[in-house]
């Protein structure tokens, strides 16, 4: 039995499942990062070092100049980060479900656009929502069909957390 498809390894993918299984279904995890604001000036204005299994690696972003950034050189606006986030996690998805169907894809893209206002919340202090709407676009070899949507409704941990707020925020001093 062919153990990976699009760059998925099913067996992990299978083994996870198993695990969830056992576990009523659930498959609990935590993720930590500690990042550090640049208070001295100058770009970037924050950066983190990010974990994965296999390595780690340093993350810097700037707020939008209309912020007060400073838009240095290998910088990103933080919601840039969110949108490659829920991209990623949206495309590796969609992945997995044609893998697991055995629907193997010689093309895989995904373009995210998000719409958002900055004012309300940041500078003028109204309560109204910061983002507008969200949008990924899927450019395949093959046609998806039902599998977009499957990939959408809930199997997609960011895309779910980003379309069914509100989400426990915590946020105090140490």
């Amino acid at each position: 039995m062919v153990s990976e498809v699009n760059n998925i390894d099913l067996d992990k993918v299978r083994r996870t499942a198993e695990r969830a299984q056992e576990n009523g279904g659930h498959f609990p995890v935590e993720k930590t990062i500690e990042g550090t604001f640049n208070l001295r000036g100058g770009s970037p204005m924050f950066t983190a070092t990010l974990q994965s299994d296999y390595s780690s690696f340093t993350y810097s972003a700037d707020e939008p100049s209309a912020l007060g950034g400073r838009g240095g050189v290998h910088t990103t606006p933080p919601l840039s980060y969110l949108l490659f986030g829920v991209m990623s996690c949206y495309a590796s998805t969609l992945a997995i479900q044609c893998a697991l169907r055995g629907l193997k894809l010689g093309e895989l893209r995904v373009t995210g656009k998000l719409f958002y206002d900055l004012a309300p919340p940041v500078v003028s202090g109204e309560e109204a929502p910061i983002i507008k709407r969200l949008e990924l676009h899927v450019h395949a070899d093959r046609e998806l069909g039902d599998l977009i949507e499957i990939s959408r409704g809930g199997r997609c941990p960011a895309v779910y957390a980003i379309s069914h707020p509100p989400i426990e925020t915590v946020i105090r001093q140490d």
